[in-house]
């Protein structure tokens, strides 16, 4: 039986077969970033949600707007791991189709590898491919979800949109408060379960 290591290698070994740049010899594989036995997992299609697996992110990022959040909200980088649908600097929607099938695949390997308690879906249509089905967002955000197995799901806001809509509007923004609101949630259900053992 293969040990954990092995297979985050071999995720990443095949991750670097696929896509538009994978002839590439230099191409970079971003895996994800935080901690890979945690809690929470945050999926987006953002490329600058971080730059390297030290959670080190761009400064005024999506990234540094998340992890900010988290930090605020008292989520600290041993509670979560961050990763993207495509693992590089290129979006889901400019792959082509039989690319994008691979990608959930080795997305629901990472899953697996990582097994976290509740996975956060950083947006619309990052939420619609995990649950494979159209989702409605204003009724389904910021509500916990069954999943699959003992794993629950929530959607919220993409950062970078909601960081540009607190950018624009201000720190009371509609938007950026829901999704301060929804990484509570997490916070919240995360300290419940912690707290029953």
């Amino acid at each position: 039986m293969m040990n954990i290591e092995t297979l985050w290698d071999e995720l990443i070994f095949e991750l670097g077969s696929i896509g538009p740049h994978a002839k590439e010899k230099n191409k970079e594989i971003l895996i994800g970033c935080g901690n890979r036995n945690a809690d929470i997992l945050f999926i987006g299609d953002d490329p600058n949600l971080y730059l390297d697996e030290n959670l080190r992110v761009s400064p005024a990022s999506s990234g540094e707007f998340l992890i900010k959040l988290c930090d605020v909200t008292g989520l600290t980088p041993d509670d979560y791991y961050i990763t993207t649908i495509t693992k590089s600097t290129i979006k889901y929607k400019d792959y082509f189709e039989t690319d994008q099938e691979h990608l959930i695949e080795y997305l629901n390997m990472q899953i697996a590898l990582i097994k976290p308690k509740i996975i956060v879906a950083l947006g619309q249509n990052i939420a619609s491919i995990i649950l494979e089905k159209d989702v409605n967002f204003l009724k389904e955000k910021n509500i916990i979800h069954d999943w699959i197995g003992n794993t629950k799901i929530l959607i919220t806001y993409d950062p970078n949109f909601a960081k540009n809509s607190r950018d624009t509007a201000g720190k009371k923004d509609k938007i950026a408060v829901e999704f301060w609101n929804s990484l509570k949630l997490v916070k919240n259900y995360i300290d419940e379960i912690k707290s029953d053992f």
